[in-house]
């Protein structure tokens, strides 16, 4: 949805509770995952146009969501949102994916929206991806040369990393990480980098990941770049192989990965955990595992 907004609702990130169950935004995780898939949409309040369609949806009592469609030509990149939040999950990332889920819509609820749309509908729906609506998201700012220059010393193990910037140093490093696990090129651009209220990343629009082409086109990604990692997220690394992401993205109905991303994921996971050994061995375990 829009990279900027003045909404200045304020929520806690995602957090799990002693009793395991996973909060997002004071949320129980799994009660917001089934409303936003069940519950009808009231009215759609807009549209944008980006890389791709989204459409803000009210689906009442408060309970707002982005839904990507399928549409014709974008080769079910909608299905990729929902890949990216259960890699997320699976990882344990906390906090910087929106949750999304499969939902359909009657395709009449976009009859004033619904121009050069190239929806693709089914018995009078339209399959898509319902996001959890972010109330605030600011611009980054992280993809210019400016803010670049500044942070690029921070992945490197050789350098330490300014106390007063370690949570934007930590931020970046798991989502460059994140990008290479799930073949994402579509990232270091003014929108896909934004903040939330609290000033923290968030890792949207993963539409056009899980294509594994794509690690051909990464500029400031890929596994060459990956010198750092968060202590938390390597530890979800090495839980997180292809049969823990299978239970919930491939024994699916739709199914959200095919066998040939499973396959991808886990040699992509297992070079990644080899190049964090290797720039162990070089710098110190404490250089490039961060706390």
């Amino acid at each position: 949805h829009a990279s900027d907004t003045t909404n200045t609702t304020t929520a806690a990130a995602t957090t799990t509770t002693p009793s395991g169950a996973r909060m997002f935004r004071g949320q129980d995780e799994d009660t917001l995952l089934r409303e936003m898939g069940s519950r009808p949409v009231v009215r759609v309040i807009e549209r944008f146009n980006s890389s791709t369609l989204v459409f803000h949806c009210d689906l009442g009592n408060g309970l707002e969501i982005a839904f990507k469609p399928a549409r014709r030509g974008e080769r079910n990149w909608w299905v990729h949102e929902i890949a990216g939040y259960e890699l997320a999950r699976a990882l344990g990332i906390e906090g910087r994916v929106p949750p999304a889920t499969y939902k359909r819509v009657p395709v009449s609820m976009f009859d004033h929206f619904d121009r050069d749309a190239r929806l693709i509908v089914h018995d009078g729906m339209v399959e898509g991806t319902a996001i959890f609506w972010m109330p605030v998201l600011h611009r980054s700012r992280i993809q210019t040369a400016e803010s670049h220059a500044q942070w690029a010393p921070w992945m490197d193990p050789r350098n330490p990393i300014p106390a007063e910037h370690r949570r934007r140093a930590l931020q970046i490093a798991d989502l460059i990480v994140f990008d290479y696990l799930e073949a994402n090129f579509d990232r270091w651009n003014s929108a896909n980098v934004p903040m939330d209220e609290h000033d923290d990343l968030v890792y949207r629009d993963n539409n056009r990941a899980w294509f594994n082409i794509n690690l051909r086109r990464v500029t400031r990604g890929g596994l060459r770049n990956i010198r750092r990692i968060s202590a938390g997220l390597l530890a979800g690394v090495e839980r997180a192989t292809d049969d823990v992401l299978r239970a919930r993205t491939f024994r699916t109905r739709p199914r959200i990965l095919t066998r040939k991303q499973l396959q991808g994921y886990e040699t992509r996971r297992r070079a990644l955990l080899q190049q964090v050994e290797r720039m162990i061995r070089q710098h110190g375990r404490e250089n490039v595992v961060l706390e």
